[in-house]
């Protein structure tokens, strides 16, 4: 539903959601690319986590050719991620539904702060989208988990990739597509 209604909305604007949501989605899968090849070394994965955040807002004013006039939603993209980053440091044993929890409150509490620093940006709109990202992140994961078998040595990365990647497309549609 949210494509139909994106496209129907950039339609009036003229401006295509579909070009930052393919630069949203390509940054943010980067970023976590990078995440999962660094996930073994001590700080480096906390920094590339904050850049997961930040991608989205990255492509969408890399996509209006506006990259780096306003820092403040970049600044929220970071903050709002700080709690997903907390999971790197749990222990070993509380990871599995704990993980889910604050990537859920993550997905949720993003959209608050990019909102609240971006003034073209609602942040009920950004709530609902982020939402959705997640939403379809969590079922291209499901798949893949399903496609790569039960070996949980084969597959997390490439689904954690995957998820941010359709998390990060989804909201630089709607970030592009429900401007103010």
């Amino acid at each position: 539903m949210l494509p139909f209604i994106a496209v129907a909305v950039a339609r009036t604007t003229s401006r295509s959601p579909w070009t930052p949501s393919l630069y949203a989605g390509l940054f943010t899968a980067v970023a976590a690319l990078i995440y999962v090849l660094v996930v073994g070394m001590p700080i480096v994965p906390a920094i590339i986590g904050l850049l997961i955040g930040a991608a989205p807002v990255l492509a969408y004013q890399y996509s209006r050719g506006v990259l780096g006039s306003d820092w403040r939603p970049v600044i929220g993209g970071i903050v709002g991620f700080v709690l997903f980053l907390a999971a790197i440091f749990l222990p070993a044993p509380a990871v599995g539904w704990v993980t889910l929890v604050l990537a859920l409150l993550s997905m949720i509490i993003w959209p608050i702060v990019v909102g609240a620093m971006t003034p073209e940006q609602s942040i009920g709109r950004l709530l609902l989208a982020s939402l959705l990202g997640f939403i379809l992140g969590l079922a291209i994961a499901f798949v893949v988990g399903l496609l790569m078998g039960q070996n949980p040595n084969t597959w997390p990365g490439l689904a954690g990739v995957l998820f941010f990647s359709f998390w990060g497309g989804t909201v630089g549609a709607a970030m592009t597509a429900w401007s103010k």
